[in-house]
């Protein structure tokens, strides 16, 4: 039986989505909607849909209407967390883009509805699956770097709209209420989530520092977040959305260090040279690393998921946490004002 997906949000993203549900063998994308005709028109053309659904509620007739197993919903953020609990209370799987919702009472609304239920939930954050985030966690837990000291993550690019065209003219991800912050609830969500992977669960957030440099907009296009790890591990992210694009992982160990620069044609560095010597690091030398969208991964699994009725990482709590890291952020810098 080919799993049933609907598609809510047929903008960049939500094409994205469609061209990995289209190679998996084992899905079926019975309808799309959007806000906008137009895009819901072409992206079901595009995909050979047969179904599309649109306007304001058009997401929620498709839900009731259509007889799907699963919804991916991409859309503005404001919308994740109604258009999620629509889908669960209709007994849908979820795929859902980050972040999974901007409120807290809106994680702590997701969280009930989902306790009650045994639907799969997958937080689409692909970057967990470039290959070589595996071969550097075995390479963490193999303690090859010795006990890990500080961890850095560093991402930024120029920018919504610059970095990446959008089909809608809607320049939400700059509006307060429609994106639900900055930079850091892009971009940042990656990080925490990536560094929670790697090292573990985070405890305690110990400085935020942020501005706004390049964009005309009222929340932050730059910031840094200082961290501790439940191990003890000292942590930095630093997300921006105007510095050339860049996106870099350091591991600081008492037996050496590690460097990953995605966007590098040497992506791989390290001290002291001797490691080269350990089978991981050749492993890891070994894969072609580039910073390519693994959305097709994550679609896949997400099937995999639900044809197996096995929950797998990243899903609720992972996107959860990414939430209230960066909600926590905020209410440091809130505080400080």
């Amino acid at each position: 039986m080919k799993i049933k997906v609907g598609l809510i949000g047929a903008g960049g993203f939500g094409n994205i989505h469609l061209q990995a549900y289209a190679k998996n063998p084992n899905c079926e994308i019975v309808a799309i909607s959007s806000r906008t005709k137009i895009h819901a028109e072409n992206a079901a053309q595009r995909f050979s849909v047969d179904k599309i659904y649109f306007g304001d509620d058009g997401w929620k007739s498709m839900i009731k209407t259509e007889d799907l197993n699963a919804v991916s919903v991409s859309t503005p953020n404001y919308l994740h967390a109604p258009m999620v609990l629509e889908a669960l209370h209709n007994g849908l799987h979820v795929l859902c883009e980050k972040p999974i919702c901007i409120t807290r009472n809106e994680l702590e609304e997701l969280e009930q509805t989902i306790n009650k239920t045994d639907l799969i939930f997958v937080t689409s954050f692909q970057k967990r699956f470039n290959p070589v985030i595996s071969v550097l966690k075995s390479i963490i837990d193999a303690e090859i770097l010795g006990k890990l000291i500080n961890v850095k993550y560093n991402f930024s690019h120029f920018g919504p709209y610059t970095s990446w065209k959008a089909l809608s003219e809607e320049r939400w991800f700059f509006d307060s209420r429609m994106a639900g912050g900055g930079v850091l609830l892009d971009l940042g969500v990656h990080g925490i989530d990536l560094l929670r992977y790697l090292i573990g669960e985070y405890k305690e957030i110990n400085g935020v520092n942020s501005n706004t440099s390049c964009i005309d907009m009222k929340d932050e296009d730059n910031c840094n977040v200082l961290f501790k790890f439940q191990n003890d591990t000292l942590g930095m992210i630093s997300v921006s959305w105007c510095n050339y694009p860049s996106e870099i992982i350091e591991l600081y160990g008492k037996k050496g260090n590690l460097r990953i620069d995605f966007r590098s044609k040497r992506p791989i560095s390290f001290q002291p040279s001797s490691l080269k010597k350990k089978k991981l690091i050749k492993k890891a030398l070994s894969i072609k690393i580039h910073s390519n969208n693994y959305q097709d991964k994550v679609i896949n699994h997400f099937i995999d998921a639900i044809i197996n009725n096995e929950q797998k990482h990243p899903n609720f709590l992972d996107g959860k946490r990414a939430v209230e890291f960066v909600l926590e952020a905020y209410n440091i810098l809130r505080n400080r004002e």
